[in-house]
């Protein structure tokens, strides 16, 4: 009997720290846009509005922190999002451009001549990325849309390859309009594989699989990587309304030419359209969380405890050859750059804990996902998985603006960012110190060194300088330059900064 008794206690103990341990783990859900500008969600203008309608980002900005000096890893999509997941800076990966994997070939003698160094096609396997590490925690995870960590989205590693336990890659609202976008605009007949809903927007599958992922998982705690392929090209809206709409507001007529777009700035009535679909299904995400019992937490709503970490993966892209996409002014320049216009995107995080409408100057990157997540979820970090982000956790319960509470390895307050793009036209390896910015030219025929004082006083009452990299100051500031290049101010706390190492040095090891 006194055996029985105290095998009961046994399990009654067992279970109540099961039920405790099930119901304080939360969901994570990241959001990650492909090549979304700046300027283009309405609750980051700083200058001019933009047109374009941002209802449900700019109201999940208002439940939580919206950072404005929020970075991408890279200005690329393949490297931010192997950097993002990895934890792991791109370089470090040696994954710094999109595809890669092949020998260094020359492009063209006058406008390259320089050519790209060798990097990876691949996320190498041996990374322990976020899913495989919450599984050690009781996670499940899921995977949808763009996934881009291999030479193509198809090729290997795929998503299961690497942790995830449900993948779907469905082009969506995305797939081409064919012949073309002038054409084949969505209906409500119900027949149509884009339908459009109660409140006209195009069926996008995608969404839906997020949707159905998080209600077949929401029983034990899940980490959702929704990646949506908005607002990447092909520029178009299978709205007519939409387009219209747009058209109206932006004072331009109704295209009957479907070939590019001819006015700069943020003019085209196709991109804006698109803007505000992406908006949508962002609000259909949200609201779902919102609406829905969380199984884990009677009488809670899943929205209770679930954080959410919405972000792009490189600045907006501002044109393609025919065609004017959109604008990052005041910042230079945009994706495949590693000026301010290339890397610096909409980031914004809410969930538990965290209070809502705040803003915050303090520097951050996708990098720091990886900690934060480990951080919220009470996931340890993978034996020897080296991770280059900080932890946001303790910045985000305490105080959003505290830019002390961001901590490099050194458990000193972080001050230092850097970007290596070594690709293309741009061939710049780039580091923030502070409000300070420098950048190292590897193409020839340009100055070798370009500094920007981007803020005033940063941290603290930081004040807007020249974020539109405007003033080269590095004739008149030389000492500066010699102390940000020397490495007098390392990254990530080694005893050599990044933009002094010769191009050659930069990579893990040897090309194959």
């Amino acid at each position: 009997m006194k055996k029985f008794f105290y095998s009961f206690i046994l399990g009654c103990i067992a279970n109540c720290l099961a039920f405790a341990d099930q119901v304080t783990k939360p969901n994570v859900v990241l959001i990650l846009v492909d090549d979304l500008g700046w300027q283009d969600v309405g609750s980051y203008d700083i200058d001019e509005p933009t047109p374009m309608e941002t209802p449900n980002i700019d109201a999940l900005a208002k439940q939580g922190v919206l950072f404005r000096q929020g970075y991408s890893p890279a200005p690329t999509c393949a490297p931010t999002r192997c950097a993002m997941m990895s934890g792991r800076h791109a370089a470090a990966l040696q994954k710094t451009h999109v595809v890669g994997g092949n020998p260094t070939t020359p492009y063209n003698k006058t406008a390259h001549p320089i050519m790209d160094p060798w990097y990876s096609g691949r996320l190498e396997v041996e990374e322990v990325i976020i899913p495989e590490a919450l599984k050690e925690n009781g996670y499940v995870s899921g995977h949808i849309g763009k996934w881009h960590m291999s030479l193509d989205h198809h090729s290997y590693p795929q998503p299961m390859d690497q942790g995830f336990d449900f993948t779907k890659a469905h082009l969506g609202e995305s797939a081409k309009m064919k012949p073309h976008r002038l054409t084949g605009f969505a209906t409500s007949a119900k027949n149509d594989p884009y339908q459009l809903d109660a409140d006209g927007f195009p069926k996008d599958q995608p969404t839906l699989d997020a949707i159905e992922f998080m209600e077949q998982s929401k029983a034990q705690p899940f980490f959702l990587y929704y990646a949506a392929w908005l607002v990447h090209t092909p520029i178009h809206s299978r709205s007519k309304e939409l387009l219209e709409k747009y058209c109206k507001k932006l004072g331009v007529d109704m295209p009957t030419d479907p070939n590019g777009w001819p006015t700069e700035e943020q003019t085209n009535p196709y991109y804006c359209a698109m803007v505000e679909m992406l908006d949508h299904y962002i609000g259909m995400l949200v609201k779902y969380l919102e609406k829905t019992e969380d199984p884990r937490n009677p009488g809670k709503k899943l929205i209770d405890n679930t954080y959410i970490l919405f972000t792009s993966d490189n600045g907006g892209m501002e044109r393609v050859p025919g065609e004017e996409i959109t604008d990052n002014f005041p910042l230079d320049r945009g994706k495949i750059n590693a000026r301010e216009g290339g890397v610096r995107v909409p980031f914004i995080i809410t969930g538990p804990g965290i209070g809502a409408e705040q803003q915050s100057d303090v520097m951050v990157n996708g990098l720091d996902f990886y900690p934060t997540i480990l951080s919220w979820t009470g996931t340890k970090k993978p034996k020897g998985q080296n991770l280059d982000g900080a932890d946001l956790s303790t910045l985000l319960s305490k105080d959003p603006t505290d830019h002390t509470l961001v901590k490099n390895k050194k458990g000193k307050p972080r001050t230092t960012m850097m970007w290596h793009f070594p690709h293309g036209v741009a061939q710049q390896s780039t580091l923030r110190v502070n409000g300070w910015k420098l950048i190292h030219n590897w193409m020839p025929g340009r100055p070798k060194y370009e500094l920007f004082e981007l803020y005033k006083n940063y941290p603290g009452t930081s004040e807007r300088a020249d974020i539109e990299e405007a003033k080269n100051l590095a004739s008149k500031m030389p000492e500066k330059v010699k102390e940000m290049s020397a490495g007098t101010v390392p990254p990530f706390g080694g005893n050599k900064g990044i933009l002094s190492l010769p191009q050659s040095q930069l990579q893990r090891r040897p090309a194959p």
